[in-house]
């Protein structure tokens, strides 16, 4: 195990080579002028040569300088450069933040100068765990039961509601689903009026006490928290149902009852344990979907998490927090999924890896 644990973690190093590299290719080849967006909204009207002599400097710092390496034409990138400039830059990057510098964002800025990724994300991460921690109990805590019931008294009325509502769900966009969460719950929609409709605090929360800070954020984050549960819920209890039905059929279960023991007992003490084994390690693969989908969440509710400020960047083509952003959300992905495949094999005997 010691073995295939070391292996993966170094496979996860080209792998997440290959995911920044492709991600800062796409940044820096795609059209646009990000720089001279960013001067033009800040200082409106410039003189020509004051904005040419800023920009470049600014593209000097922010390592976004493109450099004419064949020398035919100083004033003019052709396309072959622009890619050549591309890997430099990423190689610029990458020495750089070998070094523990991740640059400094673009758009991001105080009084005191531009700020460093790490402190942007640091900032915004207790946001994206709570909200990404209270989906994974609800989705396990609602799911499991749910599959238990279809698989019980599979083929009767509960099971075919259950696995028409469940379709239902896992079909239903992201966006759409939280654009009608707003339109129907939210206050100042069509319907029911009291949830918030953006933000995950309420005014005056840093000077609340813990019990009606708690309160308060769990009542920010229902709208948000049921966008994110539904789709997971439906996958995993899906999942259960079948894994359930599964174990049910087997020889096991089968000398079980045929010893006589109640089916309460064979239901929940045999089948439902083995049937649980795949729902965990789904559970953790689940993980970089969630992430995934507070990206998309985080923007509809207007709450300032990672994902939030991740989508903005892209936006805005803030290379530093994008890179930076694409190697936290990379490397959570891979560790999940190796943390997947341990628990899987700590909870399965069978289960060996050479």
């Amino acid at each position: 195990m010691r073995t295939y644990i070391l292996k993966r973690l170094l496979l996860m190093v080209p792998t997440l080579v290959g995911i920044t590299l492709l991600t800062y290719a796409i940044v820096r080849l795609a059209p646009g002028d990000p720089v001279g967006a960013m001067i033009r909204m800040q200082a409106g009207n410039v003189n020509p040569r004051v904005f040419e002599r800023e920009a470049d400097r600014i593209r000097q710092r922010l390592g976004l300088k493109d450099y004419n390496f064949w020398g035919a034409d100083p004033d003019r990138i052709d396309a072959a450069e622009k890619i050549v400039n591309a890997f430099y830059g990423y190689g610029r990057w990458v020495w750089h933040m070998a070094q523990g510098d991740f640059g400094e964002s673009m758009q991001q800025r105080t009084t005191e100068g531009s700020k460093d990724p790490l402190d942007l994300y640091v900032e915004r991460a207790h946001v994206s765990v709570i909200l990404n921690l209270i989906a994974e109990v609800l989705i396990f805590l609602i799911a499991v039961p749910v599959g238990l019931m279809a698989a019980r008294y599979s083929g009767r009325l509960f099971d075919r509601g259950s696995t028409i509502v469940l379709l239902g769900l896992w079909s239903l966009p992201q966006v759409l689903a939280g654009t009608l969460l707003l339109s129907l719950l939210a206050r100042g929609g069509i319907g029911l009026e009291g949830f918030p409709y953006a933000g995950l605090h309420g005014a005056g929360a840093e000077t609340m006490g813990w019990g009606e800070w708690f309160v308060d954020t769990l009542w920010h984050a229902t709208l948000p928290v049921l966008c994110l549960v539904y789709g997971g819920l439906a996958y995993l209890a899906k999942l259960g149902r079948a894994s359930l039905l599964e174990n049910l059929r087997a020889d096991y279960v089968r000398t079980a009852r045929a010893k006589g023991l109640p089916e309460r007992r064979v239901v929940y003490h045999h089948a439902l344990r083995n049937s649980l084994l795949p729902m965990i390690t789904t559970m953790v693969m689940m993980l970089p979907m969630l992430l995934g989908g507070s990206v998309v969440v985080e923007r509809i509710f207007t709450i300032p998490g990672m994902g939030n400020l991740f989508v903005g960047a892209a936006m805005q083509r803030d290379l530093a927090v994008i890179m930076f952003g694409t190697l936290v959300y990379g490397t959570l992905a891979l560790l999940s999924l190796l943390l997947a495949d341990i628990l899987y094999a700590w909870a399965d005997p069978r289960i060996r890896y050479d």
